[in-house]
């Protein structure tokens, strides 16, 4: 997955582009019958898909997820190759290495000066494990992407305004490509009052980490489950803290608008995952 994700969003060096290609399709066409066979599995009706459902009735949460949300797709009247190909590989490209980018970034907030005060209470939530524990864990992952996650995308204007972009205001015509930072709009204290705290009282739909409308990303509800589940396996760790000296430190670069570059671990070059 990183090598897919690499190749769609951060194939920056010409000289390495060629082979991260041929690596990616590789593992692509690999992958991808792996998918493919379990799609046709779920895709089972009558007797044989009560019998399939039997097994998945104890299993975890992403599990049950993920089977419901194929057969939602294959109701849909895709078939078993486009829910494959076109629905759930692109999305999980995607997907898991953004997963493990954003909850490096939400560790390193909750390690930081500004959030470790946080932590005693997320230990404590960890170790209860139950429904409404986990729930204001989802909360504290919400509100720590909020505070140090590196989000933007492109979109295209739809009628002439002018924004008004931090005290400047900037006249946009119709059918113009525009930046949208989520950085700033995640500081906005008109959504997010008190926007320098945490809060775990904020509506979740308030948060614009998995987009909105047309544009909310297919895999949002299974990544929360699944980032509250990492935050509650790592959360749960007695006297949890930063390693010593430069080894503790994430290897990441500032961007203007509140953006990083990361850095491989030995500074030799940039990297789509924090290390």
């Amino acid at each position: 997955m990183a090598v897919i994700f690499t190749c769609i969003f951060f194939d920056l060096d010409p000289a390495k582009s060629f082979p991260l290609r041929q690596a990616t399709l590789a593992v692509t066409q690999q992958l991808g019958k792996l998918i493919e066979a379990n799609v046709k599995a779920v895709h089972y009706t009558g007797f044989i898909a009560g019998v399939i459902d039997s097994f998945h009735q104890e299993n975890a949460a992403l599990k049950d997820y993920g089977v419901h949300m194929v057969r939602r797709l294959l109701d849909s009247g895709l078939s078993v190759e486009q829910t494959t190909w076109s629905q759930i590989l692109p999305t999980a490209g995607a997907m898991v290495a953004n997963q493990a980018q954003v909850f490096a970034q939400v560790l390193d907030f909750y390690l930081s000066d500004e959030g470790k005060a946080h932590l005693p209470e997320i230990n404590r939530l960890a170790k209860l494990d139950t429904a409404e524990a986990d729930e204001k864990l989802l909360h504290y992952a919400m509100e720590g992407i909020r505070m140090a996650g590196t989000f933007g995308l492109y979109r295209e204007a739809a009628e002439s305004m002018v924004i008004n972009d931090n005290g400047r205001d900037v006249p946009v015509m119709a059918g113009d490509r525009v930046f949208v930072s989520f950085v700033s709009a995640a500081r906005d204290p008109k959504v997010f009052p008190n926007p320098e705290k945490v809060l775990l009282d904020r509506p979740i739909e308030s948060y614009l980490h998995y987009g909105a409308g047309p544009h909310t990303c297919l895999g949002g509800d299974i990544s929360k489950v699944a980032i509250t589940a990492m935050l509650k396996t790592v959360g749960r760790l007695d006297n949890l803290r930063r390693a010593l000296g430069e080894q503790g430190q994430l290897k990441k670069i500032p961007r203007p608008g509140g953006f990083y570059i990361y850095m491989t671990e030995d500074h030799g070059g940039y990297f789509p995952f924090p290390t």
